[in-house]
């Protein structure tokens, strides 16, 4: 995804222009570009998150036993599910998973149905939607949402090596909205025309990213008693 500037009369924007007449875009806005991917398809959560979520069960993680029967295929994915989740937890994202993991009050199979703001590459990847409703907003409205983001990050306890380490930084620098930061300003042209987050949603920033270091640590703490 990139950020452009709706310049009508610009260079950028003429191969568009007639599509950009009838788009209705203000002169002037900022809005967001996606890149098209085609042969995307609609992705329904696997267990613990699965259907089974809808019949009663509590979230838990997977147990060493059933990890252990799952094939390579289904643990890279969970992986990807993990980072899915942290992502989402981090951000306070509502609008993926947590999204059908409220309604289950009222649709005790939505579990077992697409995923929100989710999709499949052809290569087997998850392609992440619409993230709008994440950090800024999402830190708007933690008292709604966060019992539902947190009861997903706990249900899991695997994740990649390289994530963890990543949490592992972050957590001990104390770092994790400077390093936001510096990368939006070096990786977008337009951060000057944009805001940033304020000091008290950096703050919550971190102390989710403490959050999920903690978390990590708690399920190697029990890996190791296994």
């Amino acid at each position: 995804m990139a950020l452009a500037l709706v310049e009508a009369r610009g260079q950028q924007w003429e191969p568009v222009r007639e599509e950009l007449r009838g788009s209705h875009w203000v002169e002037g806005a900022v809005v967001s570009l996606t890149r098209w991917v085609d042969n995307l398809t609609a992705v329904v959560a696997p267990a613990p998150w699965g259907a089974e979520a809808g019949a009663g069960r509590w979230l838990q993680p997977l147990s060493a036993g059933e990890l252990g029967v799952l094939p390579p295929s289904q643990l890279v994915e969970l992986v990807q599910w993990s980072d899915l989740i942290l992502f989402d937890y981090l951000t306070a994202n509502f609008d993926r998973l947590v999204s059908n993991f409220f309604s289950l009050q009222w649709d005790p199979r939505v579990m077992g149905r697409a995923t929100s703001n989710l999709l499949r590459a052809p290569d087997g990847g998850l392609v992440f939607m619409d993230n709008e409703a994440g950090l800024v907003h999402g830190y708007r409205l933690l008292a709604m949402w966060d019992p539902y983001n947190e009861s997903l990050l706990r249900s899991i306890c695997v994740f990649r090596e390289g994530t963890a380490r990543r949490v592992a930084e972050l957590h001990r620098r104390r770092s994790a909205a400077a390093e936001l930061r510096r990368r939006y300003r070096a990786r977008e042209p337009l951060w000057a025309r944009l805001g940033f987050l304020s000091e008290r949603q950096a703050e919550l920033l971190q102390a989710r990213v403490d959050f999920v270091h903690r978390h990590i640590a708690h399920c190697r703490a029990q890996a190791a008693m296994l």
